[in-house]
């Protein structure tokens, strides 16, 4: 008699998106955790539940899937961030947006915060190696000038803000207290993880980046 095989699962190669995108996923996890050095191909196929083989299959090596881990953080967070649409808001919205948006992003995405600050002890050497990464970038920050000199104008920013130094600020402050989170926490005997520090956290960064934007009257 013939057997039912209505219900049976496929193979897993015969949906090879699916299964790089299990691989990517685990990837993801496995250099969060341990950086580009302590990563194992055979601890991300475990995470991935497939042969190890298929890795090597599909990103060819241990550098290549670590290049496609890097190319997919930073592709989610550009595509996030032109979500904002910032060109339909006012400046200071649009800046303030940017600036709420950043610091969420961080605080939800700490594979994100995990694997930047490996590549950083890397020297960049392997984001370096991804020039698409620039060319998805760039256009956030003429968006952002853009915005910038659009509040100018109008009298409700003050000119003369560089678009770069005001990202990277939004980085910096959204990011540090993610990173120094233990050694910040045990210096000043305050929990840095918890939800009402971090609540409070945000609402000074928003505040302190309203106030570096805002127009100053003579």
């Amino acid at each position: 008699m013939a057997r039912n095989t209505s219900n049976r699962q496929e193979p897993r190669s015969r949906d090879p998106e699916r299964t790089k995108g299990e691989i990517l996923e685990a990837a993801l996890s496995e250099f969060a955790a341990n950086g580009y050095g302590g990563a194992r191909i055979q601890a991300i196929a475990q995470r991935a539940g497939c042969n190890p083989r298929l890795i090597y299959h599909y990103f060819g090596s241990k550098d290549d899937l670590y290049l496609a881990a890097l190319r997919s953080i930073y592709a989610e967070l550009r595509s996030r961030e032109n979500e904002l649409n910032l060109e339909a808001s006012s400046p200071c919205d649009a800046v303030l947006k940017l600036a709420e948006f950043t610091f969420d992003f961080f605080s939800s995405n700490p594979a994100f915060v995990s694997i930047t600050r490996s590549e950083n002890l890397l020297d960049g050497r392997f984001v370096h190696q991804l020039p698409e990464i620039s060319e998805l970038s760039n256009p956030l920050i003429r968006k952002l000038d853009g915005v910038l000199k659009r509040g100018a104008r109008a009298g409700e920013i003050r000119p003369g803000i560089d678009a770069m130094q005001l990202y990277v600020s939004m980085v910096a402050l959204s990011a540090h207290h993610i990173n120094a989170m233990h050694t910040l926490s045990a210096t000043f005997g305050t929990d840095l993880s918890s939800t009402d520090w971090r609540k409070a956290r945000r609402t000074h960064v928003v505040e302190l980046i309203a106030a570096a934007v805002a127009h100053r009257e003579s």
